[in-house]
């Protein structure tokens, strides 16, 4: 499997992708994880061009004393933790079944990697469904420790349709105040982040750009790429249209022709495959 992402990096560093984020399911599960955090010294070298390595965990698998140890070891230089609650009663992601508390995370994960992550990135994801509360909680337990948090707001996935924008700017004016620092549009991405007085961003909001069908500022934040039963799939739909793909390979080998179109594509929004050659059945 590292062949494949090995010779997925090559085509995506020809065609200038430059951050490169392993994400999940949760990497820290991957049967080859160690391998994989061995893999990245070697990639940062061959591929000069990629410039920002990360990975995206709920962090469960890191407390684990060897995977933590494997992380901290590795040529990785950024990491975002899913974190949706510090609730107590609640797991670090309510909706899942399986989990530990938000607090626990903190003190087994977050803590220790702070003392060993020196000079790299850590943040905060967390998802705002509409409970402001929860979602202010979770920013103040970054705040804290000088972590940044990014907010994301889920207005509606794959059409199960919320509404929770009202709250979500709500959310925004109430951060700003407690925390001091002034919302600006951050007009590349449209999104609303909120800047100190050097200008830096310690808290960003992210809409939802699924539910807005704002395809084109999507574009800009990701292609994800995921195994298929064909070997590797690109999804140009990040969300309305994730169970679509874009097959990589033929016959058992990747296509740059297949990568180019997966970029062409990405944030046309949900009906991209109705113009194009694949089956959208895939």
């Amino acid at each position: 499997m590292l062949g494949n992402i090995e010779k997925l990096l090559e085509i995506a560093s020809r065609h200038g992708v430059k951050s490169v984020k392993f994400s999940g399911g949760d990497p820290g599960v991957y049967p080859g994880f160690f391998m994989l955090m061995d893999a990245v010294a070697g990639w940062r070298q061959r591929y000069p061009g990629i410039a920002k390595w990360g990975m995206c965990t709920n962090g469960v698998p890191f407390v684990d004393a060897k995977k933590f140890q494997a992380l901290v070891a590795s040529r990785l230089d950024n990491i975002s933790i899913g974190i949706d609650s510090v609730e107590p009663g609640e797991r670090s992601k309510p909706s899942s079944p399986v989990g530990i508390s938000g607090t626990a995370l903190i003190d087994k994960f977050v803590l220790p990697l702070l003392e060993h992550w020196s000079g790299r990135s850590i943040k905060f994801d967390t998802v705002f469904t509409g409970e402001k509360l929860r979602t202010l909680n979770v920013v103040r337990a970054a705040r804290r420790r000088g972590v940044n948090v990014s907010v994301v707001e889920i207005n509606g996935v794959m059409g199960t349709v919320h509404t929770v924008r009202s709250k979500f700017l709500e959310l925004i004016v109430e951060a700003a105040e407690e925390f001091r620092l002034e919302p600006r549009r951050y007009k590349p991405l449209n999104e609303i982040y909120l800047y100190d007085k050097r200008g830096n961003t310690p808290i960003k909001f992210y809409q939802d750009h699924c539910r807005d069908l704002d395809c084109g500022n999507c574009r800009k934040i990701h292609l994800r790429v995921s195994p298929i039963d064909q070997g590797w799939g690109a999804v140009p739909c990040f969300l309305r249209a994730q169970s679509k793909t874009i097959p990589l390979m033929v016959d058992g080998k990747f296509d740059d022709a297949r990568f180019e179109d997966a970029i062409k594509y990405n944030g046309q929004g949900p009906q991209w495959f109705k113009d194009t050659p694949y089956d959208p059945s895939l």
